[in-house]
Order: structure tokens, then sequence, then C-alpha cells
């Protein structure tokens, strides 16, 4: 029996992959990571980058949600960039794409949509930890380079 979409279509099991690839994708990809360990000719290096990302990640959004709260346009653009290049730098697709809806809404001098954009900001630390912790794990069991 066919798996269904939400829209009714039948869909097969290996679109069914590639569906759940593309949703993972959209919120974390490997290649920043990979690149890196390609360049360095090291994953130690990476991974320990990924690794303090995350640990730093809740932090960090507590750090914006704060600054756009107190209405601190310097404070929020500073944490907003900052996270913003962390995230592109290890991939974190999602948090990267918020905080650039954040730096636009900030750098347009309208805090009431920056703190709208903000709502998905714990959301997205959850959901990148998991995607993170998987493929970092992954990659630690299966005793492989970051990527292979």
């Amino acid at each position: 029996m066919d798996q269904q979409s939400t829209r009714g279509n039948p869909i097969e099991p290996e679109e069914d992959k590639n569906l759940a690839a593309t949703a993972c994708d959209a919120v974390f990809h490997p290649d920043a990571l990979l690149d890196l360990a390609e360049q360095l000719q090291c994953t130690t290096i990476p991974r320990s980058y990924a690794l303090t990302f995350l640990k730093m990640l809740q932090t960090r959004v507590e750090r914006i949600l704060s600054a756009i709260g107190n209405n601190d346009t310097e404070n929020a653009i500073d944490a907003v960039l900052s996270l913003k290049v962390n995230a592109h730098m290890v991939g974190a697709r999602s948090m990267e794409k918020a905080c650039d809806r954040l730096e636009q809404s900030i750098l347009h001098g309208d805090m009431r949509g920056a703190a709208r954009n903000a709502v998905v900001l714990p959301g997205l630390v959850c959901t990148l930890k998991t995607a993170m912790s998987e493929f970092l794990t992954r990659a630690l069991q299966e005793g492989m380079t970051l990527g292979n």
C-alpha cells in the first residue's frame, strides 16, 4: 500500500525519503562542516566547532530575545549578526534564515516585526540540536569522516 502525503497523492517510499531529506536540509545541512573538514584535512576542528555552536545556541538565542524585548537595537543587531554568521558556518540553515529576517526587521527599525519573527527561535534551537547531534553522533558511531 502506498503512503499518502497530506494532499492525498500517493508517494513512493523513495520519494518519501527525498522529502524527509529535503526537510532536514532546510534545517541543517553538513556541507559547511564538510568543506571545513576538507580544507583542514581533519574532522576534529569542525566537529568541535559544531559542538560549541550547539552548546552556546540557547544562550545566544536568549540574548537576542532579551535585546529585542528591551527594544535594544544595537545589542539585538549585534547578537543576530553573530548568530547568523555562526549558523552559516555550521550549516544551520533554518537559524541563518531566521536571523536574516530578524536582521532585516531590525535594520528597518521594525522592532515589533523583529519580536514577531523572533518567536520561532526557541523551536529552532531544539530542532537544530536534534538534527546536528544526529549527524555528529552518526559520524562518530560509524567511524567515518564528517560526511562519508
